[in-house]
């Protein structure tokens, strides 16, 4: 199982982009309830989707990396932004994320979400998930289904 990874500066993100085609990064504070509420949803997405070189999740204490959040203007948390190849990338996920703290391209791709959604967040890991199985750097073991009710309501 993958777990997330601490993201303290902008040398230890530098370091998780050079390992991973793909990443995920969970822009968080320590005294917003609903980074807290959203945090093991994030943790068992890692789990179910992370693919050792190809797909890592990250945590980034905004308090404690603030270059990191400033160098993506990062000013609300919990944001989710998406990074390939160490660049911010869109998500192509079909136009089914929704809603206003959905950050789209022009031709749909999902940038950057804003706020505690699970449902669109799983969208978008499942769907990195699926890519960093195709880039051929490792296998993931079957894990158990994650059910979109199986979450509790944020």
């Amino acid at each position: 199982m993958t777990e997330p990874v601490a993201v303290s500066s902008m040398d230890e993100l530098k370091a998780l982009t050079a390992a991973n085609k793909y990443v995920v990064l969970d822009f968080w504070a320590e005294w917003c309830p609903p980074c807290k509420a959203i945090a093991p949803i994030f943790k068992t997405l890692a789990g179910k989707h992370g693919v050792a070189g190809a797909l890592a999740f990250g945590k980034v204490d905004v308090e404690e990396a603030r270059d990191v959040a400033q160098a993506f203007g990062i000013s609300a948390m919990p944001s989710f932004l998406f990074l390939e190849d160490g660049e911010p990338a869109g998500v192509d996920v079909g136009g089914r994320a929704k809603g206003p703290a959905v950050v789209a391209t022009d031709d749909g791709k999902v940038t950057l979400l804003r706020g505690a959604d699970p449902r669109n967040l799983m969208l978008i890991a499942e769907e990195l998930g699926k890519l960093a199985r195709t880039v051929g750097v490792a296998e993931v073991e079957p894990e158990a289904e994650l059910r979109k009710d199986s979450f509790p309501q944020v």
